[in-house]
């Protein structure tokens, strides 16, 4: 009988548990729910996250759609994109994409631009774990995709945004009917918290009306991009190395060189000063000796 009550209050417990998970709207962390839709609008949906080809927001010129790229090489473009954050007084670069966020969106944007038309957007809404000052936080971004003019465009409505059920003021829930995660629109800059670090093959759009780099707009060449990322993991280096970065390890290179050409020179010096030191010794040794 023991045995039979405490089984069925594991199953009782069981069927709660999943119920108040099924009603929490998202992922409470990165779990492998990756299943991408083949056929649909919907490519892939969890909660509140998801990934769906729709209607482009603002009419113009039409994208380059369909778009075939491969899920590694969608991958591989992912993980060249980066964030500049400061923690503890200190700048660092880190990916933009969680695990998780990288193998979700690696198959289910190529998915869905190889089954968008030309006047239809990828949008996308991620809620991925990421290392905060302290400890890690659940985190959005979210985005617009599409490919234009050779070149592939992601707008982003949020990067890296921490995620919350509730209200931190009132500590009530929040509402995402009346407060969506909604990703970035061709109309009006998102002005984002934390900006994507450029990189090679990458850079901000700029409004052709206002003159103005939009803060949310990147633009990827994906030839340049493919290439800088194998260059560098041949090399054994990470993905991403921001200008700056670069121009570090150029300037300590330079140094070393620099260094090691004085040491050089000062081994030839001391070099001298020795000869002649033996050659002043010399002539001590002759005068004393007469």
């Amino acid at each position: 009988m023991r045995g039979i009550v405490k089984y069925s209050a594991t199953i009782a417990a069981v069927i709660m548990l999943s119920v108040g998970l099924s009603g929490c709207g998202t992922l409470k962390r990165d779990e492998p729910k990756t299943q991408i839709s083949a056929e649909g609008k919907t490519v892939f949906e969890a909660g509140l996250q998801y990934v769906q080809i729709e209607n482009r927001d603002v009419a113009g010129v039409a994208n380059d759609h369909p778009l075939s790229i491969s899920s590694e090489s969608m991958r591989t473009v992912l993980e060249s994109l980066y964030v500049s954050e400061t923690v503890l007084f200190k700048e660092r670069q880190t990916p933009l994409f969680s695990a998780y966020e990288l193998q979700v969106l690696s198959n289910a944007l190529s998915s869905g631009l190889a089954r968008a038309e030309s006047n239809e957007d990828v949008t996308f809404v991620m809620i991925g774990s990421h290392q905060a000052t302290i400890s890690k936080e659940q985190m959005t971004t979210s985005a617009r995709v599409f490919y234009s003019g050779g070149r592939l465009n992601f707008i982003f409505g949020k990067v890296r945004e921490i995620y919350r059920d509730k209200d931190p003021v009132t500590g009530q829930p929040i509402d995402r009917r009346t407060n969506p995660l909604l990703p970035g629109t061709r109309r009006v800059d998102s002005e984002p918290n934390i900006r994507v670090a450029l990189d090679n093959g990458q850079s901000y759009y700029t409004d052709p009306e206002t003159g103005k780099e939009r803060t949310d707009w990147i633009i990827l060449d994906i030839p340049t991009v493919l290439a800088t990322m194998a260059e560098r993991k041949a090399e054994g280096q990470d993905g991403f190395l921001s200008p700056e970065l670069r121009e570090d390890i150029a300037r300590n290179k330079q140094e070393t060189s620099n260094l090691r050409e004085d040491m050089a020179n000062i081994k030839e010096v001391l070099f001298e000063m020795s000869d002649k030191l033996d050659k002043l010794q010399k002539e001590l040794d002759t005068m004393k000796s007469e």
